[in-house]
């Protein structure tokens, strides 16, 4: 009988090793992949910071790329220069007098159920003209100016 209780025992020790080993495995295997997982993090958070380094840099560019256009515009659009450009290549000269008409839209009628009441909509036409000469705003200039 003595034999059968030191297989009996032996089975135990095997099942016992067996067990610690496997729980050792499973352990090396969760802190293996945690570090994995702790590396892989680091190195996509690099990845990350460089690209947006390099977003923020051309951010930067673009931001004084777009002031040197609007500096082109408008150097482009001033009235100066477009004068001279009619002036000078087109042909164009300055008028001596400009007219203006004053032209008030007439009020529209409803076209609802209420017949006969007007609309306070001049949406559709915005029409205003005004007249003045150039020669009475040159003096009425110099006379506030002296």
């Amino acid at each position: 009988m003595r034999g059968s209780s030191a297989i009996a025992t032996g089975n135990y020790d095997n099942k016992n090793a067996i067990i610690v080993f496997g729980s050792f495995l499973i352990f090396v295997i969760l802190v293996t992949s945690i570090v994995i997982l702790y590396i892989s993090n680091n190195i996509i958070l690099t990845e990350l910071g460089y690209k947006l380094i390099k977003l923020e840099n051309e951010k930067i560019a673009l931001g004084e790329e777009n002031k040197k256009l609007e500096l082109t515009a408008e150097t482009l659009s001033a009235l100066d220069r477009i004068e001279k450009i009619a002036c000078n290549h087109l042909g164009m000269i300055r008028p001596k007098e400009v007219k203006f008409i004053a032209l008030n839209p007439a009020p529209e009628i409803n076209s609802r159920n209420d017949i006969g009441a007007i609309s306070n909509n001049y949406e559709k036409e915005k029409n205003f003209w005004a007249s003045f000469d150039l020669k009475d705003i040159n003096d009425l200039i110099l006379g506030a100016l002296k």
